[in-house]
């Protein structure tokens, strides 16, 4: 048998070697991309309580240009259950890489979000590239969510009601409203309500009770809420103008006003069905709600003749604001893949996709340029109009917030407390949520 020569040795040790090679650069290939790792890891994961087939479209859309975002994925989840669901799972260490938030629930998933520090995006640069509103979610160490959208309130009214009571216009201003209120609402004898105007005063059965009271105190000058340092101050009934009158006590008075029997200004109690029923069925003038209800009052009546506009502001006011609902998306700080799931929200978060998004969901981008772009649909062009000035809050929680709402309203119209007394027990109930 011929020996095998040295030589011949180090050649098949080489063929041995190019061998291995060979399978280590197939098994990492990864097509068409310079053999540079996939920017945004090997998953992302977001979770969000907005409908999933609209989102998972635009995902697909994106990865349809960036083949590499195509591991990135959406999940729905109940709002019932979603941060139960959200808590177990980082628990369990499943936890997903990004939650879709609004800024209603900022304050208290704060302790499990990764804030995108300020060297990254400067503020400059938000305040530049974002409407005014969106700062709710920067807060002292850094910014909590990107940005996505936002949902501002907006007043519909009913035409053929105005029509018919001889108003050609919706009211534009508080003192306006005051006005219509005496010339719209209908009552017998003995005062009971034929025909609403506004469904103000009262609290449970008004669908958005807290967003009008907190519309009216962004109006009326409040501080609401400051951050300092490790702690949130509560500053409702604090005006930003020293010597002003005091914000929440004086929208209580207001807002209350609607359903005293007494005042020529009554016009809903508590034995009015929902106003958002009510409006449905045509026996209530305006109705305060947010601006993605239109498309689905129109689907549930569409025979009824009715249009959007602004929320009203004081006849004095040369700063105008509404209360908006802001939607951002959220880094965790138990996300698996917090490189790949930066990157990620940048992509989902830039101003096209954001556009497609905010528009299929009935909400304004918040993008200053997205806005300034407009809109041929009236609907819509209201609703970006109402973006620029809308304002959020640092909510405790909203549930719980809701229901101090509702009890600082309730007490004063049953007469258990005064006015006065009915905010200072509202103002230590918040301070205590905190």
């Amino acid at each position: 048998m011929e020996r095998v020569r040295p030589f011949q040795i180090g050649l098949l040790a080489g063929f041995a070697v190019l061998g291995i090679l060979s399978l280590v650069i197939l098994a990492s290939f990864r097509g068409f991309s310079g053999g540079a790792a996939n920017t945004y890891g090997e998953t992302v994961t977001i979770w969000g309580t907005l409908d999933d087939t609209i989102i998972l479209k635009t995902i697909q859309d994106i990865a349809d240009v960036d083949k590499d975002f195509k591991v990135v994925n959406y999940v729905e989840k109940d709002p019932r259950t979603f941060e139960e669901e959200l808590v177990n799972a980082i628990a369990e260490d499943r936890s997903p890489d990004v939650i879709l938030i609004t800024h209603e629930d900022l304050v208290k998933l704060r302790p499990k979000l990764q804030p995108i520090p300020y060297d990254a995006i400067p503020q400059r640069t938000i305040k530049d590239t974002y409407i005014d509103g969106t700062e709710v979610f920067a807060l002292q160490d850094g910014l909590y969510a990107l940005p996505f959208a936002v949902d501002p309130m907006v007043m519909y009214w009913n035409r053929d009601l105005f029509s018919t009571g001889g108003l050609a216009l919706p009211p534009s201003t508080w003192e306006a409203l005051t006005d219509t209120v005496q010339q719209l609402t209908l009552r017998d004898a003995t005062r009971n309500i034929l025909q609403s105007t506004v469904a103000f005063g009262e609290y449970r059965n008004v669908d958005h009770g807290k967003e009008v009271l907190l519309t009216l105190l962004l109006q009326s000058g409040s501080r609401m809420i400051q951050e300092s340092g490790d702690k949130y101050i509560v500053s409702l009934d604090d005006p930003l103008v020293e010597n002003s009158r005091k914000p929440l006590n004086s929208t209580l008075q207001f807002y209350v006003e609607f359903s005293n029997t007494n005042s020529p200004l009554y016009s809903w109690n508590r034995s009015s069905e929902n106003d958002l029923t009510s409006f449905l069925a045509e026996d209530l003038a305006l109705y305060f709600g947010y601006g993605s209800e239109a498309l689905r009052i129109r689907q549930r009546n569409p025979n009824f003749n009715f249009d959007v506009v602004g929320v009203p502001q004081g006849a004095g006011a040369t700063v105008k604001r509404i209360y908006g609902k802001f939607y951002g998306l959220a880094l965790l700080r138990a996300a698996p893949n917090t490189q790949g799931a930066y990157q990620a929200v940048l992509k989902l978060g830039a101003p096209d996709a954001v556009a497609s998004l905010s528009e299929q969901f009935s909400l304004a981008p918040v993008h200053r340029s997205t806005i300034a772009a407009g809109s041929d649909n009236p609907y819509r062009q209201t609703i970006l109009n109402q973006a620029l000035i809308s304002r959020g809050w640092l909510d405790p929680n909203k549930e719980e917030s809701d229901g101090i709402f509702e009890t600082m309203v309730e007490d004063v119209v049953s007469n258990r407390q005064k006015v006065s007394g009915a905010v200072t027990d509202a103002l230590r109930r918040l301070e205590l949520a905190f």
